[in-house]
């Protein structure tokens, strides 16, 4: 794998982004050049969408059976994502099965993983579970489609496990505390679902 996407480049890369050793509740925290420098990113590709865009639109063309739902991340996390549900589902089902795509504005990679959804009995509450590779055989056709998409839409690189669980320890990301955050949190959100 290329150098810039070991898991020592991208804990630099990250370091630049998050400061170090303080909470994100902390006054300090906005004040910090680090996350001036989030905030400019994030702002940025909020003004400048088409690239995208136009991967939802691939994604509409190409799989035209699923169903996409977009999550609003840029204002809380540093990457896009979309959940693209199985073909068939269908949002008054009781158990819904997922990829999710996300695509980090602070380095050319990307994640995907697989989410099961399960309302409850009262009907107000749901679960969820993540899979993260190799996925269940059902989904893996569809998480080759997206994958290629991606890889075609924004020329980025699909990180391998140990880089996306490699432990950050003096960051503290939304609501992961510092000790628990790894490099899929500074990446690409802390609230995987």
């Amino acid at each position: 794998m290329d150098e810039r996407f070991s898991a020592e480049s991208l804990i630099k890369l990250v370091h630049r982004y998050y400061p170090s050793g303080i909470h994100g509740d902390e006054p300090r925290h906005r004040q910090s050049e680090e996350y001036k420098r989030l905030a400019a990113a994030r702002q940025t590709v909020q003004q400048d969408d088409a690239v995208w865009m136009g991967f939802r639109q691939r994604v509409r063309e190409q799989l035209p059976e699923c169903v996409q739902w977009e999550l609003p991340g840029l204002p809380y996390d540093p990457s896009r994502h979309v959940r693209v549900y199985l073909p068939g589902t269908q949002k008054s089902q009781r158990e819904r099965k997922c990829i999710v795509v996300f695509v980090s504005i602070l380095a050319p990679v990307h994640l995907l993983h697989a989410s099961r959804e399960v309302e409850l009995d009262d009907d107000e509450r749901s679960a969820s579970e993540a899979w993260f590779p190799p996925l269940p055989p059902e989904l893996q056709p569809l998480e080759a489609k997206l994958d290629a998409l991606v890889r075609e839409s924004f020329g980025s690189v699909r990180l391998p496990n140990d880089v996306l669980f490699t432990s950050v320890p003096d960051l503290q990301v939304g609501n992961t505390s510092f000790g628990k955050v790894k490099l899929l949190h500074c990446l690409f959100s802390d609230n995987i679902w």
